[in-house]
């Protein structure tokens, strides 16, 4: 059949055009930092890139038109997992794989792996790889692509963490396993390239590497991670650049005029995606000659890293914990031997005392009547009265000094120890408040005008050691009602609640004494820490009684603000359940949703509520009373339907140790203007930058749990 001439002039036009943009996709291919070949229907290799000759050392000039890919990973002939998906053969995937491949949730006809190959480098390497079939518009498989990633830092790096706390790696190694599969498909010639570009999930992109550094090209997995469509980056100049957060705007583009005439960069900042929230992108580059280009290009991708810089944040949150943890318990087995060797001595000077003193009694009667020892005490300038007197009184102050060290004594053993032969027993948390209180109020109301209790009916029971509880009760009121400044009576709170979320029940005692300034709360767990040294404080306390609802698996925790009191929660797990771990939460308000998510991505486990309606004010009260986790408020101005001072006034109300925050355009106009009875902690003018805020919670202090 010969064509018509208008069908070959169009031919003609097309074919410069295809070949265009095979040379710009071969090229973005060839320069991308992502190692990648592609074998056809029969198993022959027609691609091998750069990224991979560096990695394998094997040039694609030795394997191009072979079926030698293995050679890169294994010692002796076997199939790579595309070989698998080109033979129709998935269900062998396990033979070969085990347990180390998962079907990718985002391309029909991919899987992913990780394994560890030896033969690649001095030590092996760990390779993250996807592969996935190549099909032409019609359906027939034309071969397929396979894609890597070399995560053996990476690995070295959750290996690391595993020996620091088990538990804490497998949660990071799920929750990394489930960001920035990076690894795509690659399809037919032209078609396979330009598909495998689009439904990578990272972004991949190209730019000039001069003037504007205008984007060029940008993949459609732009979409399904930012909600942008690939043509809003390539139409307007400004549009990846206007989008970036203020704060990392000057970074982001200085850093990209730095790329010089080779290597890679990398650059993260944060992104506003189409639903107004920001996004950490992760950008790697690196400058490429596209051919026949006058110009040079910049090869690039965008990997959404927000997951994993939570993840990183919460980890190191816990890694603080978990020292501590492990501080107190070396310190408790140090403890246990110091009381053990100082208890010999002084278990032989308190047997003693007595016999001297009686010693002393039956002497000093003939010491006084005898004119030699008047003679030698005038010789002194001495009545012997006074000396009479004065060794009575050094007896005294040995017993007491005795009675006092074997008292420290018995709060060390009583701090080291961890008694969990003795049996526990189903216990009602308010029947074991009401004993400490008949125990000790009376003491207690020496200083407190008012105890106010707060017991929640019907209160699940929880398992542990009556007198050990109420040891603890009791010494939390007993702090309380030592915190009292001496120039005014004082108000303690007592309150018991069910935390369904935690299956706990939580005690909090909380005062309106002198409260505890940061430095103080930092170590009001340590043994021998404390601020009544002469006023015959031993420092153990607080300590025992950290161990002794560790010993019931729950959790104490402080909350306190100098001049304004403190409060202290407990949290035991009720019976057959176990309590989950606790960290400081903050509740973010604010009526614009964007805003409040942009305020998340940089807070562990922070709580956010939109305001809706003016009755949102008695809501957050409540969420508060069932989230004793909350140490701060970080609260919009204006909320719409109400003022951001009325929030603050009544969560101060109810709970008047919590921190808060007030933000907006005009919050220091507002507090002059419309001074409150229950004005915030701190106001913060918007716009600020994120830094700041979070610098000023840490620097403010945290509750500690």
């Amino acid at each position: 059949m010969i064509d018509s001439g208008a069908d070959h002039c169009r031919r003609e036009r097309e074919e410069p055009l295809a070949r265009e943009e095979l040379d710009l996709l071969m090229g973005c291919i060839g320069g991308s930092p992502i190692p990648t070949f592609v074998i056809d229907r029969n198993h022959r290799l027609i691609y091998w890139n750069r990224a991979l000759e560096e990695l394998s050392d094997i040039s694609a000039a030795e394997v191009i038109g072979t079926d030698q890919h293995w050679r890169a990973f294994y010692s002796s002939r076997r199939p790579c997992l595309a070989d698998l998906l080109v033979a129709g053969s998935v269900a062998d995937i396990p033979r070969w794989y085990g347990k180390k491949y998962i079907k990718s949730a985002l391309i029909e006809d991919a899987y992913e792996a990780t394994d560890f190959f030896p033969e690649l480098g001095d030590n092996g390497r760990w390779l993250r790889f996807t592969a996935a079939l190549l099909r032409a518009p019609q359906g027939p498989v034309l071969g397929a692509v396979e894609t890597l990633e070399d995560i053996t830092e990476r690995k070295a790096a959750e290996e690391a963490l595993l020996k620091a706390h088990e538990e804490l790696e497998a949660r990071v190694r799920e929750r990394t396993l489930e960001l920035g599969r990076t690894n795509e498909v690659l399809q037919r010639t032209t078609d396979q390239l330009s598909l495998l570009l689009e439904s990578l999930p990272i972004v991949s992109y190209t730019r000039n590497a001069a003037g504007g550094y205008e984007i060029t090209f940008v993949s459609n997995s732009v979409t399904e991670i930012t909600g942008y469509h690939p043509s809003d980056f390539t139409d307007n100049r400004h549009f990846w650049q206007e989008r970036l957060h203020p704060d990392d705007r000057r970074r982001a583009i200085e850093r990209l005029r730095e790329t010089g005439g080779g290597g890679a960069y990398r650059c993260e900042y944060r992104f506003r995606a189409a639903d107004q929230t920001y996004r950490w992108f992760s950008d790697f580059w690196r400058p490429v000659r596209m051919p026949d280009a006058p110009t040079p290009h910049l090869v690039g991708i965008w990997q959404d890293v927000t997951e994993e810089k939570r993840i990183r944040r919460e980890n190191e949150l816990r890694l603080q914990q978990i020292i501590q943890t492990h501080k107190l318990t070396a310190l408790g087995e140090v403890v246990a031997g110091v009381a053990h060797e100082i208890n010999n001595p002084v278990s032989f000077i308190s047997y003693n005392i007595p016999l001297l003193e009686e010693i002393w009694n039956t002497v000093a009667p003939v010491l006084k009547d005898h004119d030699n020892f008047a003679r030698s005490c005038a010789r002194r300038g001495l009545s012997p009265e006074e000396v009479l007197d004065n060794m009575s009184q050094i007896i005294q102050a040995f017993k007491i000094a005795s009675t006092r060290i074997s008292r420290v004594i018995t709060g060390l053993k009583e701090f080291s120890r961890s008694d969990e032969r003795s049996e526990k027993k189903s216990l009602a948390v308010n029947e074991v408040i009401r004993g400490a209180l008949v125990i000790v109020g009376a003491q207690v109301r020496k200083t407190v005008s008012l105890i106010e209790e707060r017991l929640a009916d019907d209160l699940p029971p929880v398992r542990g050691h009556f007198q050990k509880l109420e040891q603890v009760i009791g010494n939390l009121l007993i702090n309380a009602h030592q915190s009292m400044p001496e120039d005014r009576k004082g108000k303690i709170t007592i309150t018991t609640r069910f935390l369904p979320r935690l299956d706990a029940v939580m005690i909090a005692v909380e005062d309106t004494g002198r409260g505890m300034d940061r430095k103080t709360l930092d170590h009001i767990f340590d043994p021998f820490f404390t601020t009544r040294r002469d006023s015959g404080g031993t420092g153990l306390g607080l300590s025992i009684s950290y161990g002794l609802i560790r010993e019931h698996g729950g959790t104490i925790g402080v909350l306190s603000r100098p001049q304004w009191g403190s409060r202290f929660s407990i949290f035991l797990p009720v019976e057959g359940k176990q309590l989950p771990r606790l960290q400081p939460r903050l509740l973010l308000i604010d009526a614009d949703a964007s805003f409040l998510k942009d305020l998340q991505t940089h807070f562990v486990a922070a709580a956010a509520w939109l305001i809706k309606s003016p009755a949102d004010k008695e809501g957050i009260v409540r969420f508060l009373d069932e989230t004793p986790e909350v140490d701060w408020v970080i609260v919009a101005a204006d909320l719409q339907t109400l003022a951001g001072e009325e929030v603050i006034a009544a969560v101060r109300r109810r709970h008047p140790l919590l921190h808060s925050v007030l933000y907006g355009p005009d919050v220091q106009d507002r507090r002059r203007c419309l001074p409150s009875a229950s004005p915030p902690t701190f106001t913060v003018v918007k716009p600020f930058a994120m830094e700041e805020l979070v610098k000023l919670i840490e620097e403010t202090g945290r509750q500690r749990l």
